[in-house]
């Protein structure tokens, strides 16, 4: 089996498996509990809160558990957002939002309406970063509460320039900014430790932890209602009893990602360059070849549907994605090259093919191998 479907979900490390199986069996006791049990399960929570909280340059107080990334993402605009309106004028307010944001934004921004708050889509370039002038443009707006921007996009990997953003954003203190970085922890964590951004999120099971936890980082400038209501937990923001053994399993991966940054970008950016050359020999278009992160390529054999690529792949015995896995099983148009201008002819027959930090040279020799077979059986 040769998996190249690591923006989907990665494969869990062993070690990480045994840190959640040992917290799991030692630590069961709820971290609410007055008992030493539950005290002993509390100390754990907090020393996991502290070590994430380093890692993304934040405070151990503004680091907050959820259950996935997508709540995260439902957090800001759900919770946050609401609670901005709340502290400025009743004009009108609004939010920016670039157009490649992941369906977990970009779908429920019709809610904002319920908040007498309005959107404006901010475009991308053909290469899916935001168009930098675009957005100074509508930062003019004094209605403006926040903006969100991705650090790296789910579909093609465009990797947005945030240290320019951070500098724009740096002229209008009152707005707040949050990225999604789910997919920026592989090759681009270092992109995240910019002190200008008020809110990130993540997702557990983006790194090679366990599934079930998402981690909603807020600055303490940053106002926010309740998410879910109920027993108090993560400062009453949050309630609901910790997945403690998850959080912990979360904290370890995320400093072993944190450890190989240098070596995983400099080993994926080989890899990924390889991989770009066979696609074009073979004919294929490339998208965001410039401007992505070095563990995701996007590419297209048109006419040729992209579903029908990935079971020629699956064949192969190589797994790989047409869209991000939220949109793949609804078959919905490619949302990002839609974004970014290219024709529905050519974005209908992408395909994804993303690598983990453990992704091997056997790995990529073999799809090497496989690409020209696999075009030549087509354009046959």
């Amino acid at each position: 089996m040769y998996y190249f479907d690591n923006s989907a979900t990665t494969q869990p490390l062993e070690e990480v498996l045994t840190t959640y199986q040992k917290v799991a069996e030692r630590y069961f006791a709820n971290p609410s509990s007055a008992h030493r049990l539950g005290e002993e399960a509390k100390a754990l929570l907090n020393q996991a809160r502290q070590q994430i909280a380093d890692i993304l340059a934040f405070k151990e107080d503004e680091i907050y558990f959820t259950a996935s990334g997508s709540e995260a993402n439902n957090w800001f605009l759900r919770a946050v957002v609401p609670a901005l309106k709340e502290r400025r004028s009743k004009n009108q307010a609004k939010v920016l939002i670039s157009a490649i944001e992941h369906p977990s934004m970009l779908r429920q921004l019709d809610i904002l309406s319920n908040f007498a708050c309005q959107f404006e889509l901010i475009p991308v370039d053909d290469q899916g970063q935001i168009d930098l002038i675009a957005l100074e443009e509508a930062l003019k707006d004094e209605h403006v509460l926040a903006v969100s921007t991705m650090a790296v996009n789910n579909e093609v990997g465009s990797r947005q320039p945030l240290t320019k953003i951070g500098q724009i954003l740096n002229k209008y203190p009152q707005i707040i900014w949050h990225v999604d970085a789910v997919q920026a922890v592989t090759a681009c964590l270092n992109d995240l430790h910019h002190p200008r951004i008020d809110c990130l999120s993540l997702s557990s099971h983006k790194f090679y932890a366990v599934r079930g936890v998402g981690i909603f980082a807020k600055r303490q400038r940053v106002a926010s209602q309740p998410m879910i209501y109920g027993g108090g937990q993560e400062r009453s923001l949050r309630s609901g009893t910790e997945n403690l053994a998850g959080i912990v399993a979360t904290a370890k991966a995320l400093r072993l990602a944190a450890e190989r940054q240098h070596q995983t970008q400099a080993k994926l950016s080989n890899f990924r360059q390889q991989i770009i050359e066979q696609f074009e020999t073979c004919g294929w278009h490339v998208f965001a070849k410039e401007q992505a992160s070095p563990h995701i390529i996007c590419a297209a054999l048109p006419p040729i549907p992209g579903e029908v690529l990935l079971h020629a792949f699956e064949q192969a015995d190589i797994f790989i994605s047409t869209t991000s896995a939220c949109s793949s099983r609804q078959h919905r148009a490619h949302a990002s090259l839609t974004a970014m201008g290219v024709p529905a002819e050519i974005s209908n027959s992408a395909v994804r093919l993303s690598m983990s930090q453990y992704t091997t040279e056997d790995e990529l020799n073999y799809v090497l191998g496989q690409i020209p077979k696999i075009s030549q059986a087509f354009q046959a």
